[in-house]
This record gives C-alpha cells, sequence and structure tokens, in this order.
C-alpha cells in the first residue's frame, strides 16, 4: 500500500497537483486495500490459483474498503470512491459488477496503474516479481480496458522504462540501441540497430523509428523487451 501511494503521488505530481489535493491522493492510495483486513489469510496468501468461491470472497475486500473508510471519522471523500473502484477497468468490466455506468474518478485511475505495477513487480506467494520489461508488455497491451491510456503513457514515460542508452530487442530478432524517445508513445522509441537477427555486428547501423508505418500501415519495428548487458559483448553507449 506504501508502494502504491508513493507511485500514486508520482504520477499526480507530473499532472502539477500539489498541496491538499496532492496529500488526499496519496491518502486515498495508500488505504485503497484497506478492506482486506476482511479477507481470510488463507485467501489472501494462497500460493495456488483461487477457486471461483475464494475469488468471491477475495472481490469483497473493495466494498469492505469503501464501508470501513466511510465510517472512519474526518476521512477524506476521495478515500472510500478509489477503495471502491480500484478494480473496475476503464470499460467498468472489473468488480464490484453490476454498478451501472459511472465516470471513474482520475485518482481511481492512477491507483489502478501504481496498483497493477506494484503487484506484477512484487514477490507473491503464488509467483516471483515479473522484470519490468515484461510488465511494459503486459500494461501496453493493444486495447487493454483495465487502464487509462493517456494516463499509462504518462506513466511509462515517468518510469523511463526504455531510456535513452537501452539496449533493446526488436521484433525483428535484431538488437537496437534507443537513441531518442517518441514524445507522446513511450513504448515507441527511435532506435539504431546494431545487431543482426544471426547475431552479427552491423558495420553501418541502421537507424530507425519504431513508430513509422510502411505502406500497409502497419509498423515493422517494434520493440520485444529490454537486453541484459551481461547477455552481450557490446556497449550500447558507443553507438549514441
Amino acid at each position: 500500500m506504501v508502494n502504491v501511494a508513493a507511485l500514486a503521488m508520482a504520477q499526480a505530481r507530473s499532472l502539477n497537483l500539489d498541496g491538499a489535493l496532492l496529500r488526499e491522493f496519496g491518502f486515498a492510495a495508500l488505504m485503497h486495500d484497506i478492506g482486506k483486513v476482511n479477507t481470510p489469510l488463507e485467501v489472501l496468501n494462497k500460493p495456488d490459483k483461487l477457486t471461483r468461491e475464494e475469488f468471491d470472497i477475495m472481490k469483497r475486500h473493495v466494498v469492505d474498503g469503501a464501508h470501513i473508510l466511510r465510517r472512519t471519522p474526518e476521512m477524506p471523500a476521495l478515500a472510500p470512491i478509489v477503495a471502491f473502484e480500484h478494480h473496475l477497468k476503464q470499460d467498468l468490466s472489473g468488480y464490484p459488477e453490476g454498478i451501472g455506468s459511472r465516470q471513474l474518478n482520475l485518482c481511481t485511475m492512477i491507483v489502478s496503474i501504481a496498483d497493477v505495477f506494484d503487484a506484477l513487480r512484487s514477490n507473491r506467494p503464488y509467483r516471483q516479481g515479473l522484470a519490468t520489461v515484461r510488465i511494459r508488455s503486459i500494461m501496453g497491451e493493444q486495447g487493454n480496458p483495465a487502464f487509462n491510456q493517456a494516463l499509462l503513457k504518462r506513466f511509462v514515460n515517468l518510469m523511463g522504462l526504455f531510456p535513452i542508452g537501452t539496449l533493446v530487442r526488436l521484433n525483428t530478432e535484431e538488437l537496437a540501441v534507443v537513441t531518442a524517445e517518441h514524445p507522446t508513445d513511450p513504448f515507441r522509441p527511435q532506435v539504431k540497430i546494431v545487431i543482426d537477427s544471426s547475431g552479427a555486428i552491423i558495420e553501418e547501423p541502421v537507424l530507425a523509428n519504431t513508430w513509422d508505418r510502411d505502406d500497409r500501415g502497419e509498423h515493422p519495428y517494434a520493440v520485444v523487451e529490454a537486453v541484459d548487458l551481461d547477455e552481450v559483448t557490446i556497449d550500447p553507449l558507443t553507438f549514441l
């Protein structure tokens, strides 16, 4: 919960929120999962996949959290809203189900991004934390209804997942060095292709914009993942 609060406040600051409103965002993020105090530990810490009945129990924490926070004296009004909404997706296909039409609060959308990012990178009883590049791939799936796409792109920029100088693997199996970031789409940087698909160093590296489309309207180049420098014998900074 502390991790999510820190990540949410960083996002809020990037939107120029400050003062009392920033503190309210941070407190709502900190309290978003408070309803899990009512979730049985055998469900909360189960190392295997939850059964349908167990998942129904787990889903109750959003309602429990909203009730707890609403009954707490001097609680900011935003906190129970975020506790209730943070597992609702942009198309309301998450939970709790059957709530009718509503517009998610900005703080909810920010906390949802921080919550999923932290959950994926953290070690849990049922799996080890994932690498940041794998998380980016999961969260950035085309048409993912879980997140506000504009806020997600701002979050990716904030986290610097593909900073300049990063060695990346492309969909063509070539390796490239990130040379510039796209001003609005952090998933599609400019790269310099330095190693071909056979593993040979290219004598005259090729500069490519992964946001460019071909004659069919498709992207010929896409970044698949960042490459651990221990796997290669080159220094990517020499190609900048």
